[in-house]
This record gives C-alpha cells, structure tokens and sequence, in this order.
C-alpha cells in the first residue's frame, strides 16, 4: 500500500481535473476583450461619446479614456460590452 500522503493524489488529481472548468466559468469570461490602446497615441482622448464598460464595471466615454485610466493606474482592465455597464 502506498504512504498516505501519495494516496491522496489521484483525489487531487480529479479534483483540479474538476475544479478547473469551474475557475474557467466563474472567472473572467474569455469573451471579455483587450482594448486597442495601440491606437490612442495623443495626450488626450477624442470627445466622441462610444460607452465601453469595462471589467472594474465602471463605464467609460469611450475606449480612449478606459485606455488612459489602464495607463494611468497600471491595472489590467478589459472591454466587457460596448454600452454602459
């Protein structure tokens, strides 16, 4: 018979097989979607009014100023919808 501690592992071994999907569901949804920030190059943002809602569920006017709040703060936030959150 094997020692305790390695009988447990086909146990843990099925469990992260489980508990994986689940991380993967209830974690950030893979439909979420990187703005192009790439593009946004000037100091400032256009005025154009183009709602994002963004994965810190705050709305913002457009894409531009989400990618400047990503600059600014230096934290990773995704589009989650076009339109207000």
């Amino acid at each position: 018979m094997a020692p305790a501690p390695l009988r447990w592992v086909p146990l843990l071994l099925i469990w992260w097989g489980l508990a994986a999907p689940l991380n993967a569901q209830f974690g950030q949804p893979s439909e979420y979607r990187t703005p192009s920030c790439d593009q946004y190059k000037l100091p400032g943002c256009p005025r154009d009014f183009s709602p994002v809602c963004g994965s810190d569920m705050v709305t913002y006017p457009n894409e531009c100023t989400l990618c400047m709040k990503i600059r600014e703060d230096g934290r990773d936030i995704k589009v989650t919808q076009s339109g207000p959150c």
